[in-house]
């Protein structure tokens, strides 16, 4: 059962979830509230079978600012002990394992901004798709901090050398830049064309079944954490359970009749 959250949007069409910033006024900012319910939704996720596709993206025209500055200055410099920061950058992490332990496939739509820890999610979206005017930038240096999580993310998303130069510059690029970049896999002209290029991937994705999707995923996540044969191992497994599954059996048994497969 998803939670019952303030500081989002949530609304469902069928099995496709789309998770809203729901703060227009401040350009999508992430607060701490914020941070919490996103974290609360996607942590619920998992046990949601009915919802096979997870679509994150902004109210108002803009995906997400970043975090928010006004409450960095008169929260964090305005009494708050070292140590509550510390938590607090260290809960975006939460974020980032959220994410990574989705079963269902996750889309990221950018549009008008995608800045500092709004980029940083994006990072690790399964797909991104953006308005060739989106306008990303890696912002943190520029306010005196560094961008502490999203860091990796960035590296690992885009490689080390070009992730250097973009965290390090904070330069500002648009979206045509960032799918050269490797940020966004597809780029569209406006709007209405996003939840066109978003229909059409979704539609492409639902002909792969739930199960094989998830486990994909986890295979994929298992290549940052183990190594030789400990990932051969787990793959075969994940492989194994898959094919002794109801899935399986079905999508085999739908190929041999030449039918589409029902999930």
């Amino acid at each position: 059962m998803l939670p019952e959250i303030e500081n989002l949007l949530l609304e469902q069409e069928g099995d496709t979830l789309t998770i809203w910033f729901n703060r227009p006024e401040v350009r999508n900012a992430l607060s701490q509230a914020v941070a919490d319910d996103l974290a609360a939704v996607l942590e619920a996720l998992p046990g949601e079978d009915a919802i096979r596709f997870v679509i994150l993206r902004g109210k108002g025209g803009v995906f997400c600012a970043g975090g928010d500055l006004k409450m960095f200055k008169t929260v964090f410099q305005g009494g708050a002990e070292r140590d509550d920061i510390v938590r607090f950058n260290a809960d975006f992490g939460r974020l980032m394992k959220a994410v990574h332990a989705l079963p269902q496939l996750f889309v990221v739509l950018i549009e008008g901004a995608a800045m500092a820890g709004g980029l940083g999610l994006s990072c690790i979206a399964d797909v991104v798709i953006t308005t060739a005017d989106a306008k990303y930038s890696l912002t943190e240096v520029t306010l005196g901090i560094p961008p502490a999580q999203i860091t990796p993310v960035v590296m690992k998303r885009i490689g080390a050398s070009e992730a250097r130069r973009l965290l390090l510059t904070a330069a500002r690029f648009d979206g045509t830049e960032a799918a050269r970049l490797g940020f966004a896999h597809f780029v569209v002209e406006d709007a209405q064309a996003l939840e066109a290029k978003c229909r059409e991937i979704l539609a492409q994705s639902a002909k792969g079944a739930p199960g094989a999707i998830a486990s994909t995923k986890q295979i994929i996540n298992a290549v940052d954490q183990l190594d030789g044969d400990e990932l051969v191992q787990f793959a075969a497994e994940r492989f194994a359970d898959c094919m002794l599954g109801d899935e399986a059996k079905e999508g085999l048994a739908a190929f041999a009749e030449k039918r589409q497969p029902e999930w």
